[in-house]
């Protein structure tokens, strides 16, 4: 899978404020995980876990919304699709310890406080994402289910150069925009996709100040009646 290249300029600000928490938890009998979190000062996370699974490595991402509430102010609350609400309580110096629905520490999990990073992660993918895809005047749109976010869509340059990557990235989004135009009356006309994709930084436009866009990657399937609740845990 080609992942496109990244402005080290626009990525600065795109990531202004932004959070990455870390570390390896375990628990008796479970098999050690890797959890990388970045918190991102709109009100949106992304987090990948990865860990061994049977002869190979599972990699998992989520992405969604945190929340705090006042009768909780340290403690933010996960919404995403892969295990539901997952909360995380805040303790000194820098870290996010894993807690259960009543913010109390996991009997039985060790190590399961996330450090601070000293660098963002944006952690850009590839992450499998559904949402509402059609075309304006100024191009391509997805509305991400899980986050409600309304990102441009833009043709990737690939990180390597290799004209076969630059290839493959064209074809993914034509994969996409051939089966809008198969299931839809028109551009405008929004259709329910799922795509495997990257979030990459980008100059925010006049009238536009969404800092991320997103290179398709991979194409899987477009419903023109489709729904988010159909096919992710929260609804946007």
């Amino acid at each position: 899978m080609a992942a496109p290249r990244t402005d080290e300029a626009a990525a600065a600000a795109a990531y202004a404020g932004a959070r990455t928490y870390s570390g390896t938890v375990f628990c008796a009998g479970c098999p050690e995980r890797r959890l990388t979190l970045t918190i991102f000062p709109d009100g949106t996370f992304r987090m990948l876990q990865a860990g061994e699974e049977g002869a190979g490595l599972r990699v998992l991402h989520d992405i969604g919304r945190w929340t705090t509430s006042t009768q909780a102010a340290d403690t933010i609350a996960l919404h995403g699709d892969t295990e539901g609400v997952r909360l995380f309580r805040r303790v000194v110096p820098d870290g996010l310890a894993i807690v259960d629905n009543e913010g109390r520490e996991i009997r039985g999990m060790g190590n399961a406080t996330l450090a601070r990073a000293p660098q963002v992660d944006p952690l850009s993918g590839p992450l499998r994402l559904a949402g509402r895809y059609f075309r304006e005047d100024a191009g391509p749109v997805f509305v991400e289910c899980l986050t409600g976010r309304r990102l441009p869509v833009a043709a990737g340059v690939p990180a390597s150069g290799a004209p076969q990557a630059a290839r493959w990235l064209a074809a993914a989004q034509s994969a996409l925009d051939d089966a809008h135009r198969a299931v839809s009356d028109s551009p405008a006309d929004p259709v329910l996709a799922i795509v495997q994709g990257y979030l990459v930084p980008r100059v925010a436009q006049p009238g536009d100040p969404e800092k991320e866009a997103l290179v398709v990657v991979g194409f899987e399937r477009a419903m023109r009646a489709g729904r988010c609740e159909d096919v992710v845990r929260q609804k946007p």
